[in-house]
């Protein structure tokens, strides 16, 4: 049993291996960079849907202030003329209006409330894609500095290959440090 164990084991370290190997990472790199972009952009669309419907809520509770004004003034006339038969039906009117109102500036704070939230959100993914996009820039070789056997730069003091700490990995930590200031 044990030995089938094992023997699993090293199967998966293999095809794991065979996988790294496999993957480049300059391709899954730019792949990442690219599914960040569609990310923002379908951020950015959904903001832009939003604030054209915040600006069609505004048109029609501005309408319906309108309405409101009118039925208002209406409703004022049928009073003062003694004729309360025709003031029912304006101050159903109005209460309708009200109330649709209050609906509507409800749906507005809603609308307002979940646009803030998806422009945190969008300038959150702005800024990971700019970082993604500085560390792909670090990560992607120079032809003017490289060796014949694409190892690094042609200073051997830049690389050491004997620590297995490759280039881009000394230049993302390197990046972390400045970013926390240390």
């Amino acid at each position: 049993m044990a030995l089938m164990t094992r023997l699993a084991r090293l199967v998966r370290a293999d095809l794991n291996a065979v996988l790294d190997r496999l993957e480049a990472p300059e391709l899954v790199l730019a792949q990442s960079v690219r599914e960040m972009e569609q990310a923002l952009d379908q951020g950015r669309q959904a903001l832009t849907r939003l604030d054209r419907e915040l600006a069609r809520l505004a048109l029609r509770d501005a309408a319906l202030a309108e309405e409101e004004a009118r039925t208002a003034e209406a409703l004022a006339e049928g009073l003062t003329e003694g004729r309360e038969a025709l003031a029912r039906p304006l101050v159903r009117r109005r209460l309708e209006t009200a109330r649709n109102r209050a609906r509507l500036a409800t749906r507005r704070a809603e609308l307002t409330q979940e646009r803030s939230r998806l422009a945190a959100r969008s300038e959150s993914q702005a800024a990971r894609l700019d970082d993604l996009r500085a560390r792909a820039a670090l990560c992607t070789p120079d032809p003017q500095c490289s060796t014949d056997d694409d190892r690094g730069p042609l200073d051997p003091a830049w690389s050491a290959p004997d620590t297995g700490v490759s280039d881009a990995e000394v230049e993302l930590e390197l990046l972390r440090l400045r970013r926390r200031g240390t």
